[in-house]
């Protein structure tokens, strides 16, 4: 992964409006079908790695970060745990930088 991009549009997509943060507002984004794309921090609760597995089975990428949740407030300028991306632009390069270095 290049961390270096992702977190860079990330944080760019945050000030575009593009980011739904936290469990509420990703939940709404995910059934409301607005979100292209769901993270997860590595260190999420159990609980809240089910719920969006299952939330997103079908309809929502669902990846999990190595990002925990302090780094997130770092990325973003919100605490959160989860978060979904609301643009398919954003999201089409988040994978791309995500699939850089595997």
């Amino acid at each position: 992964m290049n961390e270096q991009k992702f977190t860079g549009l990330l944080g760019l997509a945050r000030k575009a409006g593009k980011l739904s943060v936290g469990h509420f507002a990703a939940k709404n984004s995910v059934k409301n079908k607005t979100a292209f794309l769901c993270i997860l921090a590595c260190d999420a609760s159990k609980r809240l790695k089910d719920e969006f597995a299952g939330l997103c089975e079908s309809s929502v990428p669902l990846i999990e970060t190595p990002f925990t949740v302090e780094q997130f407030k770092t990325i973003i300028g919100l605490k959160a745990a989860v978060i979904t991306v609301d643009d398919e632009g954003f999201v089409k390069k988040l994978i791309t930088y995500r699939e850089d270095n595997v």
